[in-house]
């Protein structure tokens, strides 16, 4: 079988993949001939492998909090958003129950990733995770592992591994879940046998619930508060490198960071987040843990905040 150039992996590609294909055919017993057929059909993705690299001057590095905070909290992903909480609000309030996630915080990430659904990515899984996985994208190693995660899967549920479209970096279904994600955190919330992450939008309800629980998500605290700054307080002794909550709030209000709403109780742990607005201001917001567990999904501040403000609006019935 032959293709244009174009659609080649590089001959180091093609050997990274030979060495790929011994690997997962000693590992799992799998018919050698099978991983060859599949495997010989792999087109390059590379549009794929240079948005996963993206350039010093990427315009998405350097936008504003307000300008991506209005590609997500806007009246049509409102509208969007409260038809599909009064859908599906039985298994969003089940999923409050069993996992402590408020139903306008499991819509908002829905909403964010693929517009309730609607679009789930343009990019063939299959041939966008073995390039990534065998060019040099950087991250070898781990889209290696999601694409012997995603055979698998394949395998599992009875899917065309040719046929799944998602994200440039490979992530898939309803809630865009990478595929070692849906075999770690995906449920059957419509207990139906299958956890079907394409078609389900009750799966993806209690999947991403799961996610966030299993990432941190605690229901007995909130997720965040704006943050009044003190003239002279240094609020970079207060971020966090980790992704977590590392500072008890009373530290924070020794510090010159108060939170004038008194959402935060003294005992709370809480890190500082900035977010960067036109003629380099600043908004600092107080982060709890729950907030962290949602940049657990996407790891970008500007995401969380836009998935809590997107479920705020949800919440009071329009965008703010």
């Amino acid at each position: 079988m032959c293709w244009g150039h174009h659609t080649k992996l590089s001959p180091q590609a093609q050997e990274n993949m030979q060495d790929f294909i011994s690997s997962l055919s000693a590992r799992y017993s799998f018919d050698r001939s099978y991983l060859e057929r599949i495997f010989a059909k792999v087109r390059s993705q590379r549009k794929a492998l240079s948005l996963i690299k993206p350039s010093k001057t990427d315009k998405s590095q350097t936008i504003t909090w307000g300008q991506y905070r209005n590609l997500f909290v806007n009246q049509d992903n409102v509208a969007k958003g409260k038809r599909f909480i009064s859908t599906y609000l039985v298994s969003l309030e089940k999923a409050h129950k069993n996992y402590g996630v408020p139903p306008e915080v499991i819509a908002a990430i829905i909403g964010i990733e693929t517009k309730y659904g609607k679009n789930q990515g343009k990019f063939p899984v299959f041939d966008t995770l073995a390039t990534l996985a065998f060019e040099r994208s950087g991250r070898e190693n781990f889209f290696q592992e999601e694409l012997e995660a995603f055979i698998l899967l394949c395998l599992d549920q009875g899917f065309h591994i040719d046929k799944i479209k998602g994200s440039y970096a490979g992530a898939l279904g309803i809630p865009q879940f990478m595929p070692s994600s849906w075999k770690t955190f995906a449920v059957d919330f419509d207990q139906n046998g299958k956890t079907n992450l394409l078609t389900s939008p009750k799966d993806a309800i209690g999947s991403v619930a799961n996610y966030l629980n299993k990432h941190g998500w605690n229901r007995n605290i909130p997720t965040h508060s704006v943050a009044v700054q003190e003239p002279g307080s240094n609020a970079k002794q207060f971020f966090t490198y980790a992704l977590q909550a590392e500072f008890k709030y009373t530290e924070l209000q020794k510090g010159g960071f108060k939170d004038p709403l008194n959402k935060i109780p003294g005992y709370l742990y809480v890190s500082l987040v900035d977010l960067k607005l036109r003629d380099n201001k600043i908004i600092y917001w107080l982060a709890t843990e729950n907030f962290f567990a949602i940049t657990k999904y996407n790891r970008s501040y500007k995401y969380a905040a836009a998935v809590l403000e997107l479920a705020e609006a949800l919440k009071n019935g329009s965008a703010p």
